[in-house]
């Protein structure tokens, strides 16, 4: 059940090692196309993607409602592609979003300036100067895709496991070495507690988004732990009636045994207009 998340400079060839890694390992990709898909199901219109999708938001941008929305549904698709297990996720933050969930493997693919130009002269028929641009430009979007909605710095070796520098090895070779590492006993050790974390944060994810998107709850500070089907709730609410309408929602959702109703009623927040 290897679950592979993979961040790439442009001319890296991580597109590339994700599209052998799947030949050869019979998984399936969550990449921009998918994840368009996935979005039309939860009724997100492509233009939102389109405008945020692993690129630097506008400045007007910081201040609409869009981005908790899209992020919203973004983890949700992730989560829920994680969960069937035997997957690579390219790009779009799968490594912060399943940073602490173990039996996930994230890396970095990188090279040289010189080689990703070259590759990106190959690639795009254009002359250096253009390809130094392209370049540029894509590490500007994906930088501040990672700042804006999760706060990281994609380039952080913390948030990987492994940093591949392709300036001197083929695709080839690096799907052949991340291959060798999911199959070690080490890994394959974690595939059982990863499934079962997956679908506790994939109960999670539910929840919020019935009460939330669904129901469109004001809850503000609404926090959500799953375990095992026992589920804790914590929020504070505006109205009186949606104390029980949190819980209720909750109990109806398939997997759910238990639910610890924590969130409690303050007509002041009201005033703050903060919510999740």
């Amino acid at each position: 059940m290897p679950v592979i998340t993979i961040s790439r400079q442009l001319g890296s060839l991580g597109t590339e090692i994700a599209q052998l890694l799947c030949k050869n390992l019979d998984c399936q990709c969550l990449d921009k196309k998918s994840l368009e898909q996935a979005f039309g199901e939860y009724g997100i219109p492509k233009e939102s993607m389109e405008r945020f999708d692993e690129k630097k938001p506008g400045f007007w941008d910081l201040f609409k409602t869009d981005k908790a929305r899209y992020l919203h549904f973004m983890k949700g698709a992730i989560l829920e592609f994680a969960s069937r297990g035997n997957g690579v996720i390219l790009g779009r933050g799968g490594q912060v979003l399943l940073q602490d969930l173990p039996g996930v493997l994230h890396l970095r693919a990188i090279a040289p300036p010189d080689i990703r130009k070259e590759r990106i002269m190959k690639r795009f028929e254009c002359d250096a100067h253009q390809a130094e641009q392209i370049i540029q430009h894509s590490d500007r979007e994906r930088t501040g895709f990672h700042k804006f909605f999760y706060g990281e710095d994609w380039e952080n070796p913390n948030l990987y496991h492994l940093v591949l520098n392709t300036g001197t090895f083929s695709a080839e070779t690096a799907a052949q070495l991340i291959q060798n590492f999911v199959n070690t006993r080490e890994f394959k050790q974690t595939y059982e507690e990863t499934a079962r974390k997956l679908n506790d944060l994939c109960l999670e994810h539910e929840i919020k988004t019935a009460i939330i998107y669904k129901e469109k709850i004001l809850v503000q500070f609404l926090e959500v732990d799953a375990d095992q089907g026992t589920v804790n709730i914590r929020g504070i609410v505006d109205n009186p009636d949606d104390l029980k309408r949190c819980g209720t929602l909750a109990a109806q959702i398939p997997h759910v045994k238990e639910v610890n109703n924590q969130v409690y009623y303050s007509p002041l927040t009201a005033a703050y207009g903060i919510h999740y």
